[in-house]
């Protein structure tokens, strides 16, 4: 059974660990489609000062049937930008490492594509994957409301 986990490393400085929490229908969604998959998916979202030089990694550890995707986001950036601005920076991020690197790996009775697809659908139906217009309607709402 497929089952999707994250965990965040951050400061208080950006709203990372909390935009990351939104995740949990996506999460949900992908666990109830994908049941015949027997896989774990477990994300760690890292906003980090630039200078500490983190790379985003993925790691599949064959023996825990897990693989592991340490996507690190830079916190200088991060922490200029509004709420809005960050969901929309985080979720073109997460989408697009996740589609790159899910690829790499051959997951039984996994069709990478329809996954991907229907991941990008989950992510629009909470308010991400925003176009930059839409993200700029969402700041000025989050202003002034």
């Amino acid at each position: 059974m497929m089952i999707l986990c994250k965990s965040t490393d951050t400061s208080g400085l950006t709203q990372v660990a909390n935009l990351s929490d939104e995740l949990q229908p996506v999460f949900d969604q992908a666990e109830s489609k994908y049941q015949i998959v027997d896989i774990e998916l477990f994300f760690v979202f890292r906003c980090l000062p630039e200078e500490y030089e983190r790379r985003s990694t993925v790691r599949h550890v064959k023996k825990e049937n897990v693989i592991y995707f340490d996507l690190v986001v830079s916190e200088d950036r991060y922490k200029t930008l509004s709420k809005s601005k960050q969901r929309y920076a985080l979720s073109h991020e997460f989408y697009a490492f996740l589609s790159e690197k899910i690829q790499k790996y051959k997951i039984e009775h996994l069709k990478v594509n329809e996954f991907i697809a229907d991941m990008g659908m989950w992510l629009r139906e909470i308010g991400w994957l925003q176009t930059k217009d839409e993200a700029e309607i969402s700041e000025f709402e989050e202003k002034y409301n």
